[in-house]
């Protein structure tokens, strides 16, 4: 899959299209993603049926989950304490992590070298063990054998070599769990992994959360974890993709992570310890938005 988001949708009946965008967070913003769709789902809202689930990084671990029906079980387990070694964490200190990445690719010509060179950067990561732990980790939590979804699933990645832009479906022939790994693979914290034989990483560095995958669809609900910027140097970014849908007169619907859910996620959004608090907020967020999306999903 290169990096025009048409490709993704080629196929797509003609006629009015529902899609969820999810995009990346780390732990606490799966914790929060499954918190606002747990409301939305009890209140009603029937978002499983959505035609496409486009999934990056955190949100290709929420749309795979919202896909296999694991929604209401996925909000009662953030409730509870983090087990201890159950949830790969790091440490993430977001200000250093944007200055590597600014280091990574300077002097970059185009999206793409930019994206492959921080990818130069993220195969430096070394795999401790058999195999990276983000690939056991979805293993264990979806199965090894698990068949990707019957909806239409969209799992967004980056080629660490070249750059590429790959959204990965069950089309593309990878294990699931092994799809979603891949989506998860910060880079400069998490080793690649691989897929087709080629390292792969976080398809949120593309941007943060690949809404314009889902641009073929008439309806796009989007979560978001944080704001974006207007602009990147590696991608494009989710204001630019709303501003290109509200000229055309097809507004997407977007919820992003308020003060307070963003106060609950604390300072390392790659921790465990805030999973409930994070929880919590998206669906105390998602309380005050029923009504506007529920209007917004039934056209």
């Amino acid at each position: 899959m290169t990096d025009t988001a048409t490709e993704t949708t080629a196929d797509a009946p003609v006629g009015p299209r529902t899609a969820i965008v999810l995009g990346g967070g780390g732990i606490t913003g799966i914790a929060w993603e499954v918190g606002v769709l747990a409301r939305l789902l009890e209140a009603g809202i029937p978002l499983g049926d959505a035609d496409l689930v486009v999934g990056t990084s955190a949100g290709s671990v929420v749309g795979t989950t919202l896909r296999l029906g694991g929604i209401a079980d996925a909000y009662a387990e953030h409730l509870v304490p983090v087990p201890a070694g159950s949830t790969p964490e790091a440490v993430l200190d977001s200000e250093s992590f944007m200055d590597r990445i600014t280091q990574a690719i300077a002097g970059a010509e185009g999206e793409q070298d930019a994206r492959a060179r921080l990818g130069a950067v993220a195969r430096q990561v070394p795999v401790v063990g058999d195999e990276p732990e983000l690939v056991t980790t979805m293993r264990e939590r979806f199965g090894a054998d698990a068949a990707w979804p019957a909806g239409e699933l969209a799992v967004c990645t980056i080629d660490a070599t070249d750059g590429e832009f790959r959204v990965l479906t069950r089309a593309s022939g990878v294990p699931l769990h092994v799809a979603v790994a891949a989506s998860c693979s910060v880079p400069l914290v998490w080793p690649t992994v691989e897929v087709d034989g080629r390292a792969t990483m976080d398809g949120g560095l593309r941007s943060g959360t690949n809404a314009d995958v889902a641009d073929a669809a008439d309806r796009v609900l989007v979560l978001s974890c944080g704001p974006e910027l207007p602009q990147s140097p590696l991608g494009p970014t989710l204001p630019g993709v709303v501003a290109t849908r509200q000229d055309a007169g097809r507004p997407a619907f977007v919820v992003e992570a308020d003060a307070e859910s963003l106060a609950a996620f604390g300072p390392n959004s790659l921790s465990g310890a805030t999973r409930q608090a994070a929880a919590e907020a998206g669906r105390r967020q998602a309380e005050g938005v029923i009504d506007a999306i529920r209007a917004y999903w039934q056209g």
